[in-house]
């Protein structure tokens, strides 16, 4: 295994409560598609949320697994005077999992969980816009973190 890379689910759920944002690669009839997403994770899930209609929701409805990545404390590390010696020091998770999606009090848990991860506080809905909004549940199936500094 890489240096810095570890398996560990609490690593993995530590970092990925410090992002903000997460990639998600999917993929369709038309190719690979991946789009940056708001997100939470709880107990090895990850919570997203969408639109009914467009293409992340179409792949995310196929039930065809996704991949994900994401990177935090990203930073330029001096590296001497060739190309060779550059870099950056960061943490990164990188995973894999299949998308389901969430109805009633799930779907409400999945949300009220983003809420409060990038708002810091639960608040109120919009009771016409909670219709078409659609709630993913992501298992993750596999990942791992990596920490290089």
């Amino acid at each position: 295994m890489r240096k810095g890379v570890t398996h560990d689910p609490k690593v993995v759920s530590d970092l990925l409560a410090r992002t903000d944002v997460l990639w998600l690669a999917l993929t369709d009839e038309s190719g690979p598609h991946c789009v940056p997403v708001n997100f939470a994770e709880e107990d090895g899930v990850i919570y997203i949320h969408s639109g009914r209609r467009g293409r992340k929701a179409a792949c995310l409805d196929s039930g065809n697994r996704v991949a994900f990545s994401a990177a935090l404390d990203i930073e330029k590390r001096k590296g001497g005077d060739d190309a060779c010696n550059q870099g950056y020091r960061f943490k990164s998770v990188m995973g894999n999992g299949t998308p389901r999606e969430l109805t009633g009090d799930e779907k409400m848990h999945g949300l009220d969980l983003i809420t409060v991860k990038h708002l810091g506080r639960q608040l109120p809905y919009v009771d016409k816009v909670l219709p078409i909004t659609a709630v993913y549940a992501i298992d993750i199936e596999e990942a791992t973190a990596r920490i290089k500094e």
